[in-house]
């Protein structure tokens, strides 16, 4: 049990670390944004799957993708079909 308190804290703070790389960066797209994530898995989830994003009406063409950083802390970002950023939710918080 400790070593998965343990684990989500650690996973807590670097998508912390990370956030406050691409926040001034302000990323526009899914590759810009991609560029500051490390260690990560990715799944196109629907909105009621989101802690925070969970209000969130998808538009046509839009998809809301999970990104678990350290494969434990989740960041959604709702992309258009160009793969511009619409929204993001830092989950983890």
């Amino acid at each position: 049990m400790t070593f998965l308190i343990a684990t989500g804290f650690l996973a807590y703070m670097y998508a912390v670390h990370l956030e406050d790389q691409w926040v001034p960066a302000d990323p526009k797209t899914k590759a810009e944004l991609e560029a500051f994530l490390h260690c990560y898995s990715a799944r196109v989830i629907q909105p009621k799957e989101s802690l925070w994003g969970r209000g969130y009406k998808l538009r046509s063409g839009e998809r809301m993708v999970q990104y678990l950083i350290l494969w434990s802390a989740p960041l959604d970002v709702v992309y258009d079909a160009e793969d511009n950023i619409k929204a993001t939710y830092t989950s983890y918080e």
